[in-house]
């Protein structure tokens, strides 16, 4: 009976062995927004055992969820006003995904199901399509958007594999982020695209100081932070004129 339990176990780690496995770490696991908060950076690295020289590695860094509206400028009782025509629900503030090959065979069906099931599935508009491209439309305007905004990112950067073994990889988060919890997916992938072995890391981004003051109240007590804006508005205003008026003196 040891044995064949020995048999089993050993026939277990030397087909996860044969398929390729990945572990990761990152170099923080924390990040703070305050008010002097202009983008950050963080290292994930890494060893990988492919089993098959051909086999890549994929990095996935997914933010915390949101919604975005596309909106179209229309003309309402001869005034022209922004409209929504549509809205992705429950899409990632922030998405970047990066390969250790470039030229994996199957890299543009990997990006096109990407953006299919992440993004593209998630699209709700408020009338009947236009046309055929009317969806391929918003798609390409949601992309264009994050982009501007740095916030999406297709295998524009590369990850740094050394002796097919050892990985880095450093992950640039922009000024404007959603706190929350961001997911970074490290995926070994096969030359057909399946995956043979997966690991995860979590970063936290929180809000602190006067962020975080702000933001808590605005949810939770909406007089008291109306009040406290009309009051700081107040001050400001009544501070300029002040000192306008002993500049002017």
């Amino acid at each position: 009976m040891r044995k064949i339990i020995a048999t089993l176990i050993f026939s277990f780690f030397l087909s996860t062995f044969c398929l390729g496995s990945v572990i990761s770490d990152i170099d923080r696991s924390d990040i703070e927004l305050s008010t002097r908060f202009d983008g950050t950076s963080l290292l994930v690295f890494g060893a990988i055992s492919p089993g098959d020289d051909r086999a890549s590695l994929l990095i996935e860094v997914v933010g915390p969820l949101t919604s975005v509206d596309i909106r179209k400028k229309v003309q309402l009782w001869g005034i022209w006003v922004n409209k929504n025509i549509a809205q992705f629900r429950g899409i990632p503030s922030f998405y970047q995904i990066s390969i250790s090959n470039p030229e994996h065979p199957v890299l543009k069906e990997i990006e096109y199901q990407k953006l299919k099931s992440i993004f593209h599935d998630y699209l709700e508009t408020n009338s009947i399509l236009e046309n055929e491209n009317s969806a391929e439309q918003y798609h390409n305007e949601l992309a264009r958007l994050k982009k501007k905004l740095g916030n999406l990112s297709m295998f524009e950067e590369k990850i740094n594999v050394i002796d097919n073994k050892l990985f880095s990889y450093k992950v640039n988060l922009p000024k404007k982020i959603y706190p929350g919890v961001y997911k970074i997916k490290m995926t070994l992938i096969d030359q057909e695209g399946i995956e043979l072995s997966n690991s995860e890391q979590n970063v936290n981004v929180s809000k602190v100081g006067l962020q975080k003051f702000l933001s808590s109240n605005s949810k939770n007590s909406p007089v008291f932070y109306g009040l406290f804006s009309v009051i700081i508005a107040l001050f400001l205003g009544f501070s300029a004129a002040q000192l306008f008026r002993w500049l002017y003196r």
